[in-house]
């Protein structure tokens, strides 16, 4: 009797065993696929060795793919861990590591990570980032410009060529870095207010789980009263000028008495 029972509690504890692995082999299977939560007009998945194919609500991204935007289009994924992506127009951009390591080959993405799920990385062919527990906004255009905006939180930011040196991007500040660069600019102090009232990313998707931590940011900056640079603006200064220079009027130049009358 004692032999039938101790047969009986092997087999349930095998049973157990295996239910068990199934739902972790399930979860972690879950965890490495994003599902479209929104689509607006032309957004196509491209999945390892698949051609690529219209993306419809509901659908599993999996790991290792590529998510391309049309003009005027945008998409959203969520993933297992609260963690949510945008997809701006024009947008092309792939992810593997359950979402975590995410690289961005043209376009602007919004990405929003909750504390407790672990960090993440953002790559452009000029700048990276990790973040955990932040809501950014990322842009890469490689002839131009790759630009970051931490809107809550703060951010690590390096150069993707040259990785030694990063600094921390804290929230409301602003982050350009032009192609070729051997230097980290310093980051400057972007209006929130206006990026939360005008950015497509933000305005035309439902409200973030971290709007209100943003809403603080703008309303710390309001009581500051600080001068803010507009985010919209063109942020390399035609092409000319470090961002940094764009934010601040020219200096006035010296003028010695008698210029007023000397001839050109």
């Amino acid at each position: 009797m004692k032999s039938i029972f101790n047969r009986s509690l092997s087999r349930a504890g095998l049973v157990l065993l295996f239910s068990t692995g199934v739902i972790l082999l399930l979860t972690a299977a879950q965890g490495k696929e994003g599902r479209v939560t929104q689509v607006v007009q032309d957004v196509k998945v491209l999945a390892p060795h698949v051609a690529a194919r219209p993306a419809h609500l509901n659908d599993n991204v999996t790991d290792g793919s590529a998510v391309h935007t049309g003009a005027d289009s945008r998409a959203e994924l969520n993933f297992a861990d609260l963690t949510i992506t945008r997809v701006g127009a024009n947008s092309i951009f792939s992810f593997d590591q359950d979402g975590r390591n995410v690289n961005l080959e043209s376009g602007a993405i919004l990405l929003r990570m909750p504390k407790d799920s672990g960090g993440a990385r953002i790559r452009s062919s000029a700048l990276t980032v990790g973040i955990t527990g932040t809501t950014v906004m990322f842009e890469s255009h490689p002839r131009n410009y790759s630009k970051l905006i931490v809107l809550e939180g703060s951010s690590e930011a390096w150069l993707t060529k040259h990785p030694g040196k990063k600094i921390t991007v804290h929230a409301g500040r602003m982050l350009i870095v032009k192609p070729g660069a051997m230097h980290l600019p310093d980051p400057v102090d972007i209006d929130e207010s206006l990026v939360l009232r005008t950015a497509s990313l933000i305005t035309e998707f439902p409200p973030l789980p971290s709007l209100d931590l943003m809403r603080g940011v703008a309303a710390d900056q309001k009581r500051s009263g600080g001068p803010l640079f507009n985010p919209l603006a063109d942020p390399t200064g035609m092409g000319a000028r470090d961002v940094n220079a764009s934010t601040r009027p020219p200096p006035t130049p010296h003028r010695t008495p008698g210029d007023g009358q000397r001839k050109p």
